[in-house]
């Protein structure tokens, strides 16, 4: 704060400084007035507008100006000119002199005038905004007038038959006969024609032409990030740009949203994107956007191959999310605030349907202490644990998990302040973020400042800035994991359904030291929500500050300066009676990070004849330093405080760590167009890294893309704005993490001692680094000026030599060793369809598809490796193959007959149950078939809709969550088809009345609906009334069947095992695995199709009146109503979000590709409303 209030207060000076002390000098003759204002555009940064024509017919003139303000240049260039001009938001309108009657002229004395009309009338876009500087003239005449800043105009016409033209800068013309109108609103439609030569912001915020690029380059614009409020910055991109994989696996605030871009192709998990805001790189933890508010974004560019971020160097091999912020330019030379307000409700309305007819037990027999619902059905009279040793009827409570959770709130106030004068401009912007979660106990809250100024200190040269702080924290957030300890559901679903969880929100028996709780086996789940908490504070300052220099008219140099700084501390609290923690646990840690970059680009641009060329030279240097420190330790002394004193003595433990890492670079860029018709950029970049040995820190990588403008070089139908065809190729060399380089030693503590030792992995002096080579073709075609369009894009990548750990001899005192191994491809197809079907003066309709396939192959490994593990879960695991693609699950499923009558059917043992493979196959991959995202919009008048869609088709699962369940007996179903109840099979005893010969006949004669091979089928059910078989092992009736074959070694044949006389039965509580979690019944069963739709955003938005908003003297005010997540779509059904299956895992980004787990929250749907007003 201290420093913001002095640059504001120096910002605000220069906005009221005079607007035109801007020095122009210009000397020469017989000038064109094109030229000349050429010459001013060059050194004022002004832009004209005008007709050519008019200009043309003014003729030439001679100047002879010096150090002359920019009101006086303007006057020497048009004196005895009948042209006159205006200045509005940085723009020069030359406009013809009113017309007036010579002097002395004598009207006809039977002759009166009609008195003049009075017209007067505001002039906007289709947001409603004004669109200050418009032209309003009287057609055939020269006379008119220039919209003001707030979209006011007024002027005077002879009659009603007059015709007003209205025009300006990047808008359709329109034409409107007054007749009886004294008033005239006008909304001027953008001309899409003029948006085939669009920029884009590039590697080193380098502004481009889109026609320029021989490379595909998203961006999503503030006013598509901002319709819908969002608590993390990053959902907003999710479905908006082809090739960027947005993975969110929660709707609460505690989400951890994920980025991917052109796939997963890192073996070591490493996948993430570089982070750039305003030109300042911040890491590829894409967390920190999540402070970063969606109101302050003024684009988002997604650099997505090396091609596109080759000058970002050895960290954008994964590609770079280039975020720009709000500034002041552009804005005219006024003072401005927009104020956002926004409240948000979420509400959790979907839930995993769980059972409520039987209660915990196994065999039928009633057992608090067990997890499995395998225990007597409801009404049966037992002793419960509230019950004060008296029987008592058991109770279903079917809305355990519903009663548990919680409507979460969030409200986020911001407020910009922006300004610009003829020198500077800036701009200001405050947010805060209160938000309560859906789980009880969870919240957060956010603040951020941010200022950004520019300042032309003299005519060539101008400085940049901007500072940033943010801020956030909580005492209660528990951080998503797949560890079971950290996830605070597992709690909830072992709350047994004869309890009503409402029972448990008094949660100490003792307070601080004994939790009321059913069973001691168990987590009171009130008391993990608000005992077991873990608290975190974040804090990033960073800012960067530039200098531009035109040195001359040709020659320019950039100089620029930033660094970015996190401070993240944690504190872990287990109370004590916690079962994982009986006397109590506390952790604190704390780590921070900074990063410093300093680059400077010196730029030579040319135009001779036909062709342009720009070329330029620069360099970097990156400086990171970390720190971390630990402490903690088991057993408090006093129940209830959580200090690091207050552990006991023999379980403190603590750490402390440090690294710093340097890297120098120099680059070079070139790019030559010909005509506007052919472009060519040549780049190339040498890094020095201080993590290679020095044989190799020095790598060399360039870059080349070549576009071609098609629609301007054949003479093609009108309807075609533009056909451009265009090709890169590039590659990006990669570095690795410090100190791989030289052996280290592993701290741990034996008793009362302190050990060193090596580590597992044996380090290597002689790393490579990784190179990532990338090519890629396209085309951009549009047509009906625009209102048609698609981009489509193929690529390849490959990352060459990752560095990994791969297996060594134990001989060698090491289990891996780090090398140069792995060898990951990565196709892919990208489209984008964009179509606007309707368009009138008052409504439009517009369409947005956004497609995206791809997938990574694993090439090589190092020579008798064959596979990559990336996990392995029970009888599941995600490997590649050397072949294979990245995503690939393997498991062991059930074991079944490979050839003749029995083929395919599962093999059963004697005691009835299946038998799985000894060996693994491939039983999926997780990865997306394809995904789409579609965005529509509608505008009627003031009203607008959008919604934004997001599919993602075909891919697998391995569900954890759902085996887990189903094991424990607690699901109506797996979701998995017919006889995946766990009340009843797909047959059961009373079925064909009991006649046991009818069931062996349909079962044997229709193999493929018995067999399982999508997973598990059983006959049977839980009682007699259910269809159970009665069992002489436990005397109860809750015998079922495996449909299968057994293998009778004696007589080397099969024994049909399908109702028949020679059937092996087993106790129901068997069908999911049995005890353990064994998996016994094949990975198979619990693998689901990761197929979902889900409607990511819908806001309906209506701008109130002009005259509304000028009543409390603001220029724009509107409110929106939104939703978020309103509808989800999975085809499993099974109630767990298959978004989730790719996972954050650890704090590099890598995702447990394939593996559900730690998912049963409730879906949530999520709406509120927003208030934008702009003064």
């Amino acid at each position: 704060m201290k420093l913001v209030i002095p640059l504001l207060f120096f910002c605000v000076f220069q906005v009221s400084a005079n607007g035109f002390a801007q020095k122009v000098t210009i000397v020469k003759k017989n000038v064109s007035l094109r030229e000349a204002f050429k010459s001013i555009e060059k050194q004022t940064g002004y832009l004209f507008f005008y007709d050519k024509d008019l200009i043309q017919k003014a003729g030439h003139v001679d100047l002879f100006i010096r150090d002359a303000t920019l009101d006086q240049a303007m006057i020497a260039c048009l004196d005895s000119k009948p042209l006159t001009y205006s200045i509005v938001s940085q723009t020069i309108v030359i406009q013809p002199k009113l017309e007036t009657a010579p002097e002395g002229h004598l009207a006809d004395a039977d002759f009166v005038a009609p008195p003049p009309i009075e017209i007067s009338g505001t002039v906007v876009d289709n947001e409603g905004k004004p669109l200050g500087g418009a032209s309003v003239m009287i057609k055939g005449t020269n006379i008119g007038t220039t919209v003001s800043n707030n979209g006011a105009f007024s002027l005077q016409v002879s009659s009603e038959e007059a015709v007003l033209v209205f025009s300006f800068i990047g808008m359709k013309t329109r034409e409107v006969r007054v007749g009886s109108q004294t008033y005239i609103k006008i909304v001027l439609e953008q001309d899409q024609a003029q948006t085939t030569d669009a920029v884009v912001v590039t590697a080193l915020g380098i502004t481009r032409s889109q026609r320029a690029l021989g490379y595909s380059v998203g961006e999503v614009k503030s006013d598509e990030l901002g319709k819908v409020p969002q608590e993390n910055a990053v959902n907003a991109l999710t479905g908006k740009v082809a090739g960027l994989k947005v993975g969110n696996p929660s709707g609460d605030i505690n989400s951890d949203p994920q980025v991917i871009i052109r796939g997963a192709m890192s073996l070591s998990g490493n996948d993430a994107p570089l982070i750039v805001i305003d030109g300042l790189p911040t890491g590829n933890n894409a967390g920190v956007l999540s402070d970063l508010s969606t109101n302050d974004i003024e684009s988002v560019s997604v650099l997505k191959g090396p091609s596109a971020a080759a000058l970002y160097g050895s960290r954008a091999g994964n590609g770079v999310l280039l975020v720009t912020t709000k500034s002041g330019a552009g804005l005219g030379k006024r003072l401005g605030v927009s104020v956002n307000s926004s409240y948000t409700m979420s509400q959790p309305y979907h839930f995993i349907k769980l059972q409520d007819q039987f209660a915990n037990g196994r065999q039928g027999a009633f057992d608090a202490s067990q997890d499995g619902w395998y225990g007597p059905a409801m009404g049966t009279s037992v002793v419960q644990w509230n019950s004060d040793g008296v029987a008592v009827p058991l109770k279903a409570y079917p809305n355990n998990v519903r009663d548990f959770v919680q409507t979460g709130h969030s409200f986020i106030n911001e407020i910009g302040i922006h300004g610009a004068s003829e020198k500077s401009s800036f701009n200001l912007s405050m947010a805060d973020t209160r938000a309560t979660g859906t789980f009880p106990g969870l919240e957060i809250k956010k603040d951020a400042i941010g200022i950004s100024f520019t300042h032309k200190i003299i005519r060539n040269l101008s400085v940049a800035a901007n500072a940033r702080y943010t801020a956030s924290g909580s005492d209660n957030f528990r951080t998503r994991s797949l560890s079971l300890s950290n996830y605070p559901f597992e709690d909830v679903y072992s709350v047994p359904n004869y309890i009503n969880i409402n029972d448990l929100k008094d949660y100490w028996k003792v307070e601080n030291m004994d939790q009321n709780v059913w069973d001691p086996g168990f987590n009171n789940p009130w008391f993990t929500a608000y005992q077991n908490v873990d608290g975190f504070r974040k804090t990033n300052p960073y800012g960067n500050v530039k200098v531009d220099w035109d040195i001359l008219p040709e020659l320019s140099l950039m100089a620029r300066i930033g660094t970015f700084s996190e401070t993240y501390t944690t504190d872990a609290q287990r109370a004590v009676s916690d079962i994982r923690y009986p006397l109590g646990r506390y952790n604190y840690s704390t780590t921070t990070s900074q990063e410093t970059n300093a680059d400077f680009l010196l730029s030579y641009k040319k135009k001779i004849g036909r062709i342009s060329g720009n070329i330029s030279g620069g360099g970097n240097s990156l400086n990171q330093k970390g720190t971390g420190a630990s402490l903690g330790g088991e057993n408090l002394v006093l129940p209830g405080l959580f200090t690091a004193g207050n552990v006991d003595k023999g379980s403190l433990s603590y750490g402390s760590s440090f690294s710093n890492k340097r890297v120098y670079s120099l680059y070079g860029m070139a790019s030559f167009d010909y005509d506007r018709m052919v472009y060519l950029e040549l780049t190339g970049r040498n890094d020095w890294s201080s993590t290679l040995p020095p044989n190799n820190r020095s790598y060399f990588y360039p870059s080349a893309s070549l576009s071609l403008i098609v629609s301007d070089m054949l003479n093609l139908p009108s309807s075609i704005s533009l056909l451009k065809l265009r090709g890169g190729w590039a590659k990006v060399g990669k570095d690795t993490r410090p100190y791989q380089l030289v052996q280290v030693l592993t701290r741990s503590v034996w008793g009362d001692r302190t050990i060193y030792s090596l580590p597992v992995t044996m380090a290597n002096m002689n790393l490579k680094p990784e190179s990532v080579v990338s090519s890629e073709i396209g085309l951009d075609f549009s047509m009906f000026n625009n209102r048609l369009g698609l981009d489509a894009t193929y690529y390849q990548v490959e990352d060459q030599g990752q560095i990994m750990a791969v297996q060594v001899p134990t001989e060698t005192g090491f289990m891996f060793a780090s090398e140069n191994a792995g060898v990951v491809r990565n196709k892919g197809l990208e489209l984008r369809l964009r179509a606007v079907p309707v368009k009138t003066s008052r409504l439009t309709w517009d369409m947005n598809f956004v497609f995206t396939k791809d997938r990574s192959k694993l090439i090589a490994l190092p020579e008798g490796i064959s596979n990559f593990r990336f996990w392995s879960r029970f009888n599941a695991y995600s490997e590649t193959q050397v072949g294979g693609n990245i995503g690939d699950v393997w498991g062991n499923d059930v074991l079944r007959v490979k050839e003749g009558k029995y083929k395919d059917w599962p093999l059963v043992d004697n005691n009835g149950l299946l038998q799985l493979e000894p060996e693994r196959k491939k039983i999926g991959n997780v990865i997306s078939d394809f995904m789409l995202g579609i965005q529509t919009s509608v505008s009627f008048s003031r009203f607008s809709v959008s919604a934004n869609f997001d599919w993602r088709q075909g891919g697998k699962y391995f569900s954890e969550s759902m085996m887990r369940l189903a094991e424990g007996g607690k699901l109506e179903s797996w979701y998995k088809g017919p006889g995946s109840s766990t009340f009843t099979g797909i047959l059961s005893s009373k079925s064909f009345g009991g006649d046991k010969s009818q069931m062996a006949d349909e079962i044997g004669n229709n193999p493929g609906k018995y067999n399982g091979l999508d997973g598990l089928v059983y006959v049977g059910g839980r009682t007699a009334e259910l269809g159970g078989y009665p069992l002489a092992s436990t005397g109860l009736n809750n015998g079922v069947f495996f449909p299968g074959v057994r293998y009778d070694a004696a007589t080397d044949s099969y024994i049909e095992n399908f109702g028949g006389p020679d059937t092996r039965y087993t106790p129901i509580d068997n069908i999911a695995g049995g005890s353990g979690y064994s998996s016994s019944q094949g990975v198979q069963t619990w693998m689901y199709d990761a197929s979902f739709l889900k409607m990511r955003e819908l806001a309906l938005t209506y701008s109130l009146s002009p005259k509304i908003a000028g009543s409390i003297h603001a220029q724009r005010l509107s409110l929106s109503l939104f939703m978020r997540n309103l509808i989800i779509w999975t085809k499993a059904k099974n109630g767990i979000d298959p978004e989730a299956a790719g996972f954050l895992q650890n704090s590099r980004g890598s995702y447990s590709l394939g593996w559900e787990r730690s998912n049963m929250d409730p879906w949530t749907a999520i709406m509120g409303l927003k208030l934008n007003v702009e003064f």
